[in-house]
């Protein structure tokens, strides 16, 4: 992983050596023409390192992994494209075909697989992996999700799509569940009342514990300012007469219940500015919550910390124009981070995706039975203009890991990277736990060919690592001043 940019330049300096003219190909180029309906094409280049390159006869700057590029005003019809490079007294040139064809742009709007009413309700119950999404949309990243549920949650299907069922959690409240993580049950699903409630410390965790006479759908979000963990019970009736506190808490300050129709809310209020994670699950028709404590330390040497590479094995992700695979370049940085915590003392859980890794649902539990307290990912991004830097990123899911999310995001933008911006509410699977804080890195854009030049490069693949151990590093430093 270190030699990877000495490695790239090594290799196309080879074929350049072996070679009677430079290397030289078009990126993405199948030999066909490209028919476009944009008249902005962006065509990039590869050639060896060191190499002069023209495009529609403008002198292009090649970088350091060989990348070179041009943006390209198209005419109507066909466009035939020379590209030149030049290496000494060597020369190569090919042509690129593009084709224009403009079209009529319509305004287009989310697309949505429409939902079947149901005759009759069908009665479901929920398997292991079940969780529920808010509606029937999705993207390359699935349906928007609201939270994860407990298996034998019991559920009122009213619709159904081709792979979810739209369940009627209460008069006014709606949701879908994927087929695939229920079965058809047998109840009745008429509204319930809730019973006693308790609020004990149990050693790491508060836990409030409700009773239930059978296992009702839920749902979870987090607030700041102050720091609240609100959890809805649907077709639940408070007859909660008494929420008996056990013993001194850790973190939970209050609990109130307050009702809405035919929803039971729970209001966690806690005592510190932080949420250091909490989880929700049943314990027999008891829903239990349990809400992590702030960790006795917050220095790094008394802490464990989750690394995730994204993508690997047979999932490469991301490949930039000269062939860096974003799955390497992610475990490098990845690697080095994991390096620095350790040097700083600090115990580290590594994962990573693919054949020689966990899927994400694994990853989830191994992050979870190895009690991390805080767990960054970290991938790389791909898209847009390659002829400019794209920038650095940072993302949330849920409003409680914000904090998190921007003094990473905050920390890489030290150096003098293009802010791609600091994204919330996002879908990401990892992004999902709530019983720890975590956030998500897209380090930059492999497919930006001045951006692919700092990933290529090993000794910038550690700064990055040092800026993101740092922004860690300023996190639990805020979060320290309570």
């Amino acid at each position: 992983m270190k030699q990877l940019f000495v490695t790239s330049i090594l290799g196309l300096a080879a074929l350049a050596a072996t070679a009677a003219n430079p290397p030289l190909r078009i990126y993405g180029d199948s030999g066909k023409p490209d028919t476009v309906s944009r008249q902005t094409y962006y065509l990039v280049g590869i050639t060896s390192p060191g190499a002069e390159a023209w495009i529609d006869g403008k002198e292009a700057h090649v970088y350091k992994t060989g990348s070179f590029g041009a943006e390209i005003t198209l005419k109507e019809g066909k466009n035939v494209i020379p590209v030149k490079v030049k290496q000494g007294k060597k020369k190569s040139e090919v042509k690129r075909t593009v084709v224009y064809s403009p079209v009529t742009v319509k305004k287009t709007v989310a697309i949505t697989e429409n939902t079947r009413e149901l005759a009759q309700p069908v009665y479901l119950a929920t398997d292991s992996g079940a969780y529920l999404q808010y509606g029937n949309g999705g993207d390359r990243l699935g349906g928007s999700k609201i939270g994860f549920l407990d298996q034998g949650v019991e559920l009122k299907a009213v619709g159904e799509t081709k792979g979810l069922y739209k369940v009627q959690l209460s008069d006014n409240y709606f949701a879908y569940v994927p087929k695939e993580y229920v079965h058809k049950a047998d109840f009745n699903p008429v509204v319930v009342n809730s019973g006693s409630a308790s609020l004990a410390n149990i050693g790491k965790a508060d836990r409030v514990s409700i009773s239930l006479p059978r296992r009702v759908a839920y749902t979870s979000m987090t607030m700041i300012d102050p720091q609240v963990v609100k959890v809805s019970l649907y077709g639940v009736t408070n007859n909660t007469n008494w929420l008996t506190q056990r013993n001194e808490l850790g973190i939970v300050e209050f609990v109130d219940l307050q009702q809405e129709s035919d929803v039971l809310h729970l209001y966690i209020r806690l005592n510190d500015n932080h949420n250091w994670g909490y989880s929700v699950h049943y314990q027999g028709n008891m829903l239990v919550i349990d809400v992590r404590h702030r960790p006795k330390s917050l220095d790094l040497a008394d802490l464990t910390i989750g690394l995730d590479a994204g993508h690997g094995g047979e999932f490469p992700g991301a490949r930039s124009p000269s062939g860096l695979l974003e799955k390497d370049v992610n475990l490098d940085i990845i690697l080095k981070m994991a390096d620095m915590l350790r040097a700083k003392g600090a115990k580290v859980v590594l994962t990573r995706e693919g054949d020689t890794g966990p899927s994400m649902t694994e990853r989830k539990r191994i992050w979870r039975d190895g009690g991390v307290d805080i767990a960054i990912s970290v991938h790389n991004n791909s898209s847009g203009n390659p002829l400019v830097p794209m920038g650095t990123s940072s993302y949330y899911k849920h409003i409680c890991n914000r904090g998190l999310a921007k003094s990473l995001h905050e920390s890489m933008l030290t150096l003098g990277l293009a802010n791609f911006g600091l994204v919330g509410n996002f879908n990401f699977s990892l992004n999902g736990p709530t019983e720890y804080p975590n956030a998500l890195v897209e380090v930059l854009f492999m497919s930006s060919l001045p951006e692919e030049e700092m990933l290529a490069d090993p000794e910038y693949r550690t700064k990055i690592a040092g800026r993101i151990v740092a922004g860690l590093e300023n996190y639990l430093r805020e979060a320290a001043k309570k």
